[in-house]
């Protein structure tokens, strides 16, 4: 690295990227700036200085002797791993024997165990340096040797063959087969030995293993607490009020096949509930549901038991949980340039795309921004929070009122009356008005043009229409009425 000077200290620290930039007024705060150094081996890298003053970043200076050289110098040494770092002594023009420390730390190469200073992590959060949480940290010494740590190569403790079912095995082999995955010959195995190998999830000794468990169990639960998904419709836009809820408590095959059902159930709005390929089937095209489940299913992490992935339908918009993390290092937007594959569980995501779910690798993010994009809808969105991915995708038109059975009550007279009969004949147009009328007895018709975005002399005419067909009836005085369902 080059020499800096004076003005190349000026604009380190002017260039308001305090994340990647310390100051310290003097060496007597020697340890607090190790440690930040340390946040920044393990977040993005930055400069550290001494002699500089830390809110006003006004060029102070500081003495140096000897002594203070050896001092840096001891303090380096307590990096682990070792690193060859170099301070650098610069002049401050005007202050006769008064110094500028400068000590730069790289940016982390994100497949090497993460650095602690003193026997202890530390990592950037914004512009603070904050201890490392044990479960971040043991994360990154597993992502430093992905083999030597992998969960799913584990040997699952007290599992057997005849845990596995054979069932999901054989359909995966089966589907494998059709799409030309997994050699003929497989389809002759009578083992479950046998039957296991195309998937490369046993051990050396044929064993069972966590990921094999997880792929094809009977019942995975009873060997990790975690192998389940949670699925949730809810009311509106926030979770107030659950609507529906699952816990699916299965493997991975019968948990993709769940969130599918699931989202085929509470997504529908026309075409041919039958047609898996319609594309009016779902407000979110099927594909893209089928992805994103890929994606939660594969991709998650498995290390903390706490940690259940869960898909959550609002009124506008599908939410996947994922617990876990892009790949250290990347983001989103990098899988778009150049799509690429790096799964955290190489082979759970091998046994799904051999199994026939997955249709090929590292086309998963792209796909998705593409059917969206064709279908009219949004761009997904990724959010990180701690521990957990969240892949959001939003609907081009809200969903219609929940008709399937209100938890509270007021839905479910109507609903075996009208509904199935006269509602059947209706378009859509005039199903969404009463579904609306349905939902909210006594709505005005401002309030239900302002629910579909119309204006409100259509919305009247749909209105006259439900009540010559006697669906709806008007009670009130023409100020404080409303519209009600008719009740059979």
């Amino acid at each position: 690295m080059k020499e800096l000077t004076l003005q190349d200290i000026e604009t380190i620290v002017h260039r308001d990227e305090n994340r990647v930039m310390e100051a310290k007024e003097t060496t007597g705060e020697l340890v607090k700036g190790m440690q930040s150094g340390c946040a920044f081996l393990n977040t993005d890298g930055g400069w550290l200085f001494f002699g500089i003053h830390p809110t006003k970043l006004t060029i102070l200076g500081q003495d140096v002797a000897d002594r203070t050289r050896q001092e840096i110098a001891w303090e380096m040494r307590k990096f682990a791993p070792a690193i060859d770092l170099a301070a650098q002594y610069i002049p401050v023009t005007g202050r006769e024997g008064k110094m500028v420390i400068a000590l730069y730390f790289p940016a982390p190469i994100f497949d090497r165990t993460p650095y602690t200073y003193d026997g202890k992590p530390y990592y950037k959060v914004e512009n603070t340096t904050m201890p490392m949480p044990r479960e971040m940290f043991d994360e990154r010494i597993r992502l430093s040797d992905p083999k030597k740590f992998s969960w799913e190569l584990t040997a699952c403790e007290g599992a057997t063959l005849r845990d596995i079912d054979n069932k999901t095995l054989v359909a995966a082999i089966n589907k494998g087969i059709n799409k030309g995955r997994i050699p003929a010959s497989a389809a002759a195995a009578r083992s479950t030995v046998e039957r296991l190998r195309p998937f490369n999830v046993l051990t050396g000794k044929d064993g069972v293993t966590n990921g094999a468990v997880a792929l094809f169990g009977k019942n995975p639960v009873r060997f990790f607490s975690h192998c389940k998904i949670k699925l949730a419709r809810f009311e509106g836009k926030n979770m107030d009020k659950f609507r529906d809820q699952l816990v699916v408590e299965a493997n991975l095959f019968q948990q993709l096949e769940a969130i599918v059902d699931f989202c085929r159930k509470h997504m529908f709005l026309s075409g041919n509930q039958d047609d898996f390929d319609s594309k009016n089937e779902l407000t979110v095209p099927l594909k893209v549901v089928r992805e994103a489940a890929l994606n939660l299913l594969a991709h998650r992490t498995w290390w903390g038991e706490a940690r259940v992935p869960s898909v959550n339908i609002f009124d506008d918009r599908v939410e996947f949980m994922n617990p876990g993390s892009f790949p250290p290092g990347t983001k989103p937007k990098d899988f778009l340039k150049r799509p690429h594959s790096e799964p955290v569980n190489e082979k759970i995501a091998t046994a799904l795309f051999k199994g026939g779910e997955m249709e090929g690798w590292g086309r998963g993010i792209p796909d998705m921004y593409d059917l969206c994009k064709t279908a009219g809808m949004p761009d997904p969105e990724f959010d990180f929070v701690p521990n957990y991915v969240c892949l959001t995708i939003r609907f081009k038109k809200p969903l219609m009122p929940y008709v399937g059975g209100d938890v509270n009550g007021p839905v479910n007279g109507p609903v075996n009356g009208p509904v199935n009969g006269d509602v059947n004949g209706l378009s859509d147009s005039l199903k969404e008005v009463y579904y609306i009328v349905l939902k909210n007895p006594g709505i005005k018709n401002k309030q239900v043009a302002d629910l579909r975005s119309k204006p409100a002399s259509t919305v009247k005419k749909q209105l006259t229409v439900l009540r010559k067909n006697g669906l709806i009836e008007y009670r009130g005085s023409d100020k404080t009425g409303g519209y009600y369902p008719v009740k059979s």
